[in-house]
C-alpha cells in the first residue's frame, strides 16, 4: 500500500510551505521513474495511481502532465499513459542539447567558482573516486550530478540550470541501468581534468572537457541501445526490484 499523498495543500500550520498534492505526486513518481523502479515502456493507470496514492484524479493527471513536460512519460489521447523510451536518436538529441547548455554554464560559471566551491568538487571527486569500482551506482550518480551542480549553478542563470536539470534527469535513469557495464574510470578521469580547468579559471578549456565528457556517455550510450537485439525490453532498473510492482514509497 502506497503511503497517502492526501496532505493538505499550502501551509501547514507553523513552518515552510508544505508541497501540494500534485507536487507530491509528481516527485514521487519521477523518483520511481529515474530510479528504475518504473522501466522505460511501463503503462500507467490513472484511477491506479490514485488510488494507489490516495488522491483524486486531478493531482494525479496535473503530476503526470508535469512529467511529461519533462519527458518522462507520453500521454495517448484515448489510449493511455506510459514511461517513455528513449532509443538511440532520443539520446543523441538529449545529450546535443546538454552540450550546448552545459558549455554555456561552464563559460558562465568558471570564472564565478569560489574556492569553497573548487573544495566542495574535489571532495566529491574523492568520494567518487572510492566508488569508481563499487556496486553503488545510485550513490555515484548523485555525486556526480552535485559536482556537475556546482559549476551550472555558479551560471547564475536558474532557468539554465533547471532546462540541464530536466535533460540530465531524463537520461540519467539510462545511464543508471548501464552504469556498471559503461564502468566508471574513464568519466571518473574526465572530472578530474573537469576541476582542473576551473582552478586555472579556464572556462574554454573547462567547456572543451565537458563536451568530450557529455559525447563519450552519449557514443556509449547509443552503442549500448544499438546492440540491444530488435524488440528487447528497455534496460531493467539497476537496483534490481521487480518491474513489475514497483515500490512507489515515500522518500524518508
Amino acid at each position: 500500500m502506497l503511503p497517502s499523498a492526501s496532505s493538505e495543500d499550502g501551509i501547514g500550520g507553523f513552518g515552510a510551505p508544505m508541497p501540494s498534492r500534485t507536487e507530491t505526486v509528481a516527485a514521487r513518481l519521477r523518483d520511481a521513474i529515474t530510479g528504475g523502479r518504473l522501466p522505460a515502456g511501463e503503462r500507467l493507470s490513472l484511477d491506479g495511481l490514485a488510488r494507489q496514492f490516495g488522491v483524486s484524479r486531478m493531482p494525479v493527471r496535473d503530476a503526470l502532465k508535469i512529467l511529461e513536460s519533462e519527458g518522462l512519460v507520453r500521454i495517448y489521447p484515448y489510449r493511455g499513459i506510459e514511461v517513455s523510451r528513449l532509443d538511440a536518436d532520443d539520446i543523441a538529441e538529449l545529450f546535443g542539447l546538454r552540450e550546448v547548455l552545459e558549455q554555456r554554464a561552464a563559460v558562465r560559471g568558471v570564472p564565478l567558482l569560489t574556492e569553497t566551491d573548487l573544495a566542495a568538487m574535489e571532495a566529491l571527486l574523492r568520494e567518487m573516486d572510492a566508488l569508481v569500482e563499487d556496486s553503488d551506482q545510485d550513490r555515484w550518480l548523485d555525486l556526480n550530478n552535485r559536482f556537475h551542480a556546482i559549476i551550472n549553478t555558479a551560471s547564475g542563470w536558474p532557468r539554465l540550470v533547471e532546462m540541464i536539470t530536466v535533460l540530465r534527469t531524463n537520461v540519467d535513469r539510462y545511464v543508471r541501468a548501464y552504469l556498471l557495464e559503461l564502468g566508471r574510470a574513464g568519466p571518473q578521469r574526465q572530472h578530474w581534468e573537469l576541476l582542473d580547468a576551473c582552478r586555472r579559471r579556464d572556462p574554454e578549456g573547462a567547456a572543451t572537457v565537458m563536451t568530450g565528457h557529455l559525447r563519450d556517455t552519449a557514443d556509449a550510450l547509443i552503442a549500448r541501445l544499438a546492440a540491444r537485439p530488435a524488440g528487447a525490453a528497455a534496460p531493467a532498473p539497476a537496483s534490481g526490484t521487480d518491474p513489475a510492482r514497483p515500490q512507489l514509497r515515500r522518500k524518508d
